[in-house]
C-alpha cells in the first residue's frame, strides 16, 4: 500500500509540468500565425505580468492579518521584597504572573480590514491594467509587423515595374528613339526603391525583437513571415454610448482610482477612531511565598487616554486630504477615459474612410494610369517622366492605405484597452 502511494506521488510530481505550468514553444519554432497566439503567449510568459500577479497575491495575503489582535503581553511582578541586614533586597514575598491583551474597539479592526481589502482591489486593478497595456503593445507591434511586411511586398512589386521601365528606356535609347536621361532616371528610381526595401527589412528585424521581448523569447527568435491582420469589428460594435458604458464598468485605470478612494476613505475613518480609547484586559496568578498565605488570582481592565491631540489632529488632516485627492483622481480618470475613448473612435473612423477611398478609388485609378503610361511609353507616344509620375502616385496611395490599416489596428487596440476587453 505504501509503495502504491509513493508511486502515485512520483507520478504526480513528474507529470506536473504537463498540466500545471505554462509551457513555451521552442525558440526555433516560428510563432505569430495570428495575433491571438502571441496574446496567449504574452499572458503566460510575459515577466511584467508575472510580477504584477505576484504583487496581487501579496495584497490578498495582507488581508488575512489586517484585523488581527496585537500580541498579548506576559508580565511577571516581584512584590513585597524584604531587605537583609545590609539593606539590600533579600526575599520576594509575592510573585505575580499576568497576561495582558489590548483590544482595539469601536470598529478599528474592521476598518483596517476594509483598508486592506481596498488595497487588494487596487492591486487586482493594477494587474488588469498591466494585462491590458501588454495586450495593446502586442496588438500594435503585430500590426506594425504586418505593415512592414505589406510595404515590402508592394515595394518589390514596384521594383519589378521599374526594372521593366529601365529595359524599355535602354532599348529606346539604343534605337535612337529616346534619351539617355530616361534610362538614368528610371535606374535612379529603381535604386531608391531598393534602398527603401533594405530599410524595411531592417525595420522588420527591430519589430520582431520587440514582439519577442513581449512574449519572453530571444530577440532573434523566428516569427512567421506572413502575418495576418485581425478583422475590424462591425459598425454596431463601435457604438460610442455602449463602449463608454462598458469602459466605465471595466476600465482598469478607473477601477484602480476607485479602489484608492475606498482605501483613503477607510484611512480617514480610522484616523477619526484614533480619538476613542482602546481597552486592555489582563488575568494573572498570585504566588505567595509566606507560610500561611494562600495563592490567588488577579484581573485588570485598563484604557489608554487619548489626550495627546497633536499627532491625532495631524493624522486626521492628512487622511482627509488624501481622501479628497483620491476623489479628484477618480474624476480625472473618468474624464480622461471619456475623452480618450471619443478620440480613439474618431481616429478609427477617419482611418477607415481613408482606407476605403484608397482601396476603392485612388489605387485602382493609379494602377490604370500606370498601365496606360507603360503602354504609351512602349508605343513611343508617352515620355518616361509620365511613367515615373504614375509610379510615384501608386506608391503614395499604397502607403496611404497601409498607414490607414495600421492606424485602424492601433486605434482598435487602444479602444480595447480602454474598455478592458476585446471587441
Amino acid at each position: 500500500m505504501k509503495a502504491r502511494a509513493l508511486a502515485l506521488l512520483w507520478l504526480l510530481a513528474t507529470s506536473w509540468p504537463a498540466w500545471g505550468a505554462p509551457t513555451a514553444p521552442p525558440v526555433t519554432q516560428p510563432v505569430g500565425a495570428s495575433v491571438e497566439e502571441l496574446l496567449q503567449l504574452a499572458k503566460t510568459l510575459n515577466p511584467e505580468l508575472a510580477a504584477a500577479a505576484l504583487d496581487n497575491d501579496a495584497a490578498k495575503a495582507r488581508i488575512q492579518g489586517s484585523d488581527a489582535l496585537p500580541d498579548p503581553k506576559l508580565k511577571i511582578t516581584f512584590d513585597e521584597i524584604s531587605k537583609n541586614d545590609a539593606g539590600w533586597p533579600s526575599q520576594t514575598g509575592i510573585y505575580k504572573y499576568t497576561v495582558q491583551q489590548e483590544i482595539p474597539g469601536w470598529g478599528k479592526r474592521a476598518t483596517r480590514r476594509a483598508i486592506a481589502e481596498a488595497g487588494s482591489r487596487e492591486a487586482n486593478a493594477q494587474l488588469e491594467e498591466r494585462v491590458a497595456e501588454v495586450m495593446m503593445r502586442v496588438k500594435t507591434a503585430y500590426a506594425d509587423y504586418h505593415r512592414v511586411h505589406l510595404s515590402m511586398d508592394q515595394t518589390s512589386e514596384l521594383i519589378q515595374v521599374m526594372r521593366a521601365l529601365v529595359e524599355f528606356a535602354r532599348v529606346r535609347y539604343a534605337q535612337g528613339a529616346g534619351q539617355q536621361l530616361e534610362a538614368t532616371s528610371a535606374e535612379a528610381e529603381r535604386g531608391a526603391l531598393s534602398v527603401e526595401l533594405t530599410r524595411l527589412e531592417k525595420e522588420r528585424h527591430r519589430i520582431r525583437a520587440r514582439l519577442n521581448a513581449l512574449v519572453n523569447r530571444p530577440p532573434d527568435a523566428p516569427l512567421v513571415e506572413h502575418p495576418h491582420l485581425r478583422p475590424m469589428p462591425a459598425d454596431r460594435a463601435l457604438d460610442p454610448a455602449q463602449l463608454l458604458e462598458r469602459a466605465l464598468a471595466a476600465n482598469p485605470d478607473l477601477k484602480m482610482s476607485q479602489a484608492r478612494l475606498e482605501g483613503a476613505e477607510g484611512e480617514n475613518r480610522l484616523a477619526g477612531k484614533n480619538w476613542l480609547p482602546d481597552v486592555e484586559v489582563g488575568f494573572g496568578l498570585v504566588d505567595r511565598r509566606e507560610e500561611g498565605m494562600q495563592d490567588g488570582f488577579e484581573a485588570m481592565v485598563g484604557l489608554n487616554l487619548p489626550i495627546r491631540t497633536g499627532w491625532r489632529t495631524s493624522a486626521e488632516q492628512e487622511a482627509l486630504a488624501k481622501k479628497q485627492a483620491a476623489g479628484e483622481r477618480v474624476n480625472l480618470a473618468r474624464l480622461k477615459l471619456e475623452s480618450g475613448l471619443r478620440e480613439a473612435l474618431l481616429s478609427l473612423e477617419e482611418a477607415r474612410q481613408v482606407e476605403k477611398s484608397a482601396t476603392e478609388i485612388l489605387l485602382p485609378q493609379a494602377r490604370i494610369a500606370l498601365q496606360s503610361a507603360l503602354k504609351g511609353y512602349e508605343a513611343g507616344i508617352a515620355e518616361a517622366t509620365t511613367v515615373l509620375d504614375a509610379v510615384q502616385r501608386l506608391k503614395k496611395f499604397q502607403i496611404e492605405r497601409v498607414k490607414a490599416q495600421f492606424e485602424q489596428q492601433v486605434r482598435l487596440a487602444e479602444i480595447e484597452r480602454l474598455i478592458g476587453g476585446d471587441l
